[in-house]
């Protein structure tokens, strides 16, 4: 029986180690490092692919929010696009379960997981995810949210004293 030196490995091999080539003649690397070879290969074009398609996606984004207006997704588009391609809220919630049972009992991964969870639905209800849906309210409801969003901008705005300063008096003796 015959053998053949892998120029990747340096061991020395059997021939039918060796895949043949089209000519007949066998191939340098062994089967074995030609097929580590090719998966490292596959995986760096993928992640070169991958690399590609999210550098586009950033140079899209770049160019919409350069046009500036209506162009600049809303923070909650994004989240909802997002929700969209994983099947909604229903969807997000089954790939959560998936993965918290596909992970080792005790695990980080499974704490993570619950850690999520619970600064999702946190951040949810600061956020006024708690609150019922504005389709549901009231006028006067609504009258009340919206005077007290304005009242909160003209404040930031500094163009209204907060509730707990007083506004500057001049001393009339200081004159």
């Amino acid at each position: 029986m015959s053998t053949k030196q892998c120029v990747k490995c340096h061991k020395e091999l059997p021939l039918h180690s060796f895949h043949v080539a089209a000519d007949g003649r066998r191939h340098s690397p062994c089967k074995k490092c030609r097929s580590d070879y090719e998966r490292k290969r596959r995986k760096r074009k993928k992640d070169e692919r991958l690399d590609r398609i999210e550098a586009d996606a950033v140079d899209a984004f770049c160019k919409a929010a350069r046009m500036g207006g209506a162009n600049i997704p809303h923070a909650a588009e994004l989240v909802e696009t997002i929700m969209e391609y994983m099947g909604g809220s229903a969807g997000f919630s089954n790939l959560l379960v998936k993965q918290y049972y596909d992970s080792p009992p005790g695990g980080a991964h499974r704490t993570r997981i619950l850690e999520t969870i619970v600064r999702l639905v946190k951040d949810n209800t600061a956020m006024g995810g708690a609150k019922k849906p504005l389709a549901l309210w009231s006028e006067e409801e609504l009258e009340d949210e919206l005077r007290d969003r304005l009242l909160e901008t003209a404040i930031t705005l500094k163009a209204l004293p907060a509730p707990h300063e007083e506004t500057p008096t001049q001393d009339p003796a200081a004159s």
